[in-house]
């Protein structure tokens, strides 16, 4: 008699999200190569953790909070579950940085020359 399907218990997700999440990690791992061998959006962090980010200091908004400021770091951390993170770290000119996901910070456009 074949074994009835998992049932997750209250608040755990099912077997199949498991599995996708799995199979994430594993290409995340690759290096962000799939297997046909196409690169995908995930980005490369060196050794210590730091990403060499195509924005790093210029000015860019994060468009969670509206803020604006440089980017000074984009770094990679694992969570207490052990899902990594991107991180962009982000300095107004009031000095006092915060972080948000890279994947929320935009380029600032450049400012009109005021002599045109």
């Amino acid at each position: 008699m074949p074994t009835p399907p998992e049932k997750p218990r209250l608040g755990e997700p099912s077997r199949a999200l498991r599995l996708r999440a799995a199979d994430g990690w594993e290409r995340f791992m690759r290096g962000g190569r799939d297997q046909a061998g196409r690169e995908e959006t995930l980005h490369a962090g060196g050794p210590d953790g730091y990403e060499q980010h195509p924005l790093l200091n210029t000015l860019v908004r994060d468009v969670a909070s509206r803020g604006v400021g440089r980017l000074t770091a984009v770094t990679h951390e694992l969570q207490e579950s052990g899902r990594p993170v991107r991180l962009a770290h982000i300095r107004p000119a009031s000095g006092i940085e915060w972080t948000t996901a890279a994947d929320n910070i935009r380029p600032m456009p450049a400012e009109p020359d005021a002599a045109s």
